[in-house]
């Protein structure tokens, strides 16, 4: 997912890449034709003959030497999840490699071009690949041409170096501490067990390492403790979640069986306590009911529109600017996704909105997004602020600022004093959290504004003239997508989930 910016960057930048692709489907079209001539899937489940392909094709690229462990990852994302319009869509297994494996497999060999440009230990895998005329030679000038291109410019190569390695640490700490994060399912306290789990998972899941980590003692406990993790703890904010809400977060995800009338029920109690308790629950409590917003939503648990005006009601002094001054950064940004997610954004009067940019415009410097106006430097501000400004259409109004290299180093910096322990500081989870998720927001929403940003941080000026250049990239500007063959995520700009 952090790749994708780029692949974009090298599939404009690199004008024999369409030969590479060619290359790459007429040896997967060779091998995979004389799998199938010696099988007979006519009396087999689609599924069944999805899983025996994408098992030969694992293997044919680990025999190419790539990594296993990549493999099999890449192999197991949602997006080789067939769903049901592609089942009645894609008839034939030709078809189906096309759409669903091949977007795929481009990617794995873009990563190993990447490796290889940043002097990762790829050139075995390299060696394979030219000697099965996958490689053409014309493509590999380009690539020892960029290669010479970023040796010549050693801070943009280190940047480039270092955002290459962020996912293979953020891995590596994670694995290494396997049995550490297993163990904190056994906290008593189930606030610390429920919330540090939450945390710690969205950054597992981020990466595709869900199956890699025993959540069974955490299902045994959802299932079974539903009174002690379904309540409402008071203080919350986004680095302080909820405890129902990661719960049901966690429920959903690790696909457990819970009592959803149980659920249902304390959802509309919680929804009397928030406008009893409130005058208005947007602003007073704004993290408190994003969390129970994203609750009705998981559990598909429907609030009238009469009981929505409740809950974002506000008069118009909390709009003030001495009030809106106090907020958090992110909360500001998430008053304006409440409204969005509720569907009342456009009846909201166009002052408030307007005085919530505003503010947020304020937080925003030459060095990163500040939490406060006169606060400190935050990740999670960041990402919001990112992540407003693609929700209201204005990227282009970030362009002058340069947020990967705070989000870069600060990566770093919290992986190397991060500890998983009772004691875990929650601030460095979240912020890691954060981090990938801006790191997301950066390379998946495809922008001309996003992949020049990328450009600048990652690779040398010569790149970047030969992208703002180059065609493709006004097609981008005006289309807002690629015609790259790997595979394009999304981001949904109204949830911020990810597209598949």
């Amino acid at each position: 997912m952090i790749y994708q910016g780029i692949f974009n960057i090298l599939d404009i930048y690199l004008n024999e890449i369409d030969i590479f692709y060619d290359n790459i489907d007429k040896y997967f079209h060779k091998i995979l034709n004389k799998f199938l001539e010696n099988k007979s899937f006519e009396n087999k489940s689609l599924l069944k003959e999805f899983k025996e392909i994408r098992f030969y094709l694992s293997n044919e690229l680990i025999n190419l030497g790539f990594d296993m462990e990549v493999v099999e990852t890449k192999f197991s994302e949602q997006f080789l999840m067939l769903k049901e319009s592609e089942i009645r869509s894609l008839s034939t297994p030709m078809e189906r490699y096309e759409k669903k494996f091949a977007p795929v497999i481009y990617e794995i060999f873009l990563e190993a071009i990447v490796d290889y440009l940043v002097d990762l230990e790829s050139l075995i895998t390299m060696m394979n690949i030219k000697s099965k005329g996958i490689l053409p030679i014309e493509f590999i000038m380009e690539l020892k041409n960029l290669k010479s291109l970023l040796k010549e410019n050693p801070d943009t190569m280190e940047n480039l170096r270092k955002y290459v390695h962020i996912r293979e640490n953020i891995i590596h700490k994670i694995r290494k501490n396997k049995e550490r994060i297993e163990r904190l399912e056994d906290l008593e306290n189930p606030i610390n067990k429920l919330q540090l789990i939450y945390l710690i998972f969205r950054i597992i899941d981020f990466f595709n390492l869900k199956k890699q980590i025993d959540f069974s003692h955490i299902e045994s406990y959802l299932k079974e403790n539903i009174d002690e993790w379904l309540v409402s703890i008071p203080l919350v904010t986004l680095k302080n979640p909820d405890l129902y809400f990661c719960g049901i977060y966690l429920a959903d995800k690790l696909n457990v069986d819970i009592d959803r009338e149980k659920i249902t029920k304390f959802l509309l109690n919680l929804y009397d306590d928030n406008i009893d308790e409130f005058e208005a629950p947007i602003i007073e409590a704004t993290d408190r009911l994003y969390y129970f917003i994203k609750s009705t939503s998981t559990i598909r648990l429907r609030l009238t529109d009469d009981q929505i005006e409740q809950l974002i009601q506000a008069d118009k002094k909390f709009f003030e600017p001495h009030y809106l001054k106090e907020l958090e950064t992110s909360q500001l940004v998430v008053i304006l996704k409440l409204f969005k997610l509720l569907g009342f954004f456009k009846q909201i009067e166009k002052e408030k909105i307007s005085a919530i940019f505003e503010e947020i415009k304020a937080r925003i410097t030459p060095d990163g997004v500040r939490q406060y106006r006169d606060g400190f430097i935050s990740l999670e501000a960041t990402y919001y602020v990112l992540f407003c400004n693609y929700m209201k259409d204005t990227l282009d109004s970030l362009k002058e600022f340069n947020f990967l290299y705070n989000i870069v180093s600060r990566i770093y910096r919290n992986l190397e004093i991060l500890d998983f322990n009772v004691d875990t500081n929650y601030d460095l989870v979240s912020e890691i959290f954060y981090s990938c998720e801006s790191l997301k927001l950066l390379n998946c929403i495809e922008t001309k504004e996003m992949i020049i940003h990328l450009a600048n941080f990652l690779f040398p000026q010569e790149v970047v003239e030969k992208l703002l250049e180059s065609e493709e990239i006004s097609k981008i500007s005006r289309s807002k997508q690629t015609a790259a063959r790997f595979r394009h995520l999304k981001v949904n700009r109204v949830t911020g989930e990810t597209i598949y």
